[in-house]
């Protein structure tokens, strides 16, 4: 389920695009769509590579984050 304040792509569709899972990571592909074109002004070879950018850094991305203690 999408956040509808903020549209963002549902933890579990991250997770599976961290696994490689095809279907996630055209769906953060697809989220992101409308920015990439926006900031490629059109250019297509731009789009791709900031289409591969995106993929690239869902792939690194990591879950296991923890806050620092206070």
């Amino acid at each position: 389920m999408m956040n509808s304040k903020y549209n963002l792509v549902p933890y579990e569709v991250i997770e599976r695009a961290i696994a490689s899972n095809t279907a996630a990571l055209l769906a953060v592909q697809e989220r992101h769509k409308a920015y990439i074109g926006r900031l490629s002004r059109g250019n297509a070879d731009m789009t791709e590579r900031l289409n591969e950018k995106l993929l690239m850094a869902v792939l690194k991305f990591r879950l296991d984050y923890q806050p620092p203690h206070k």
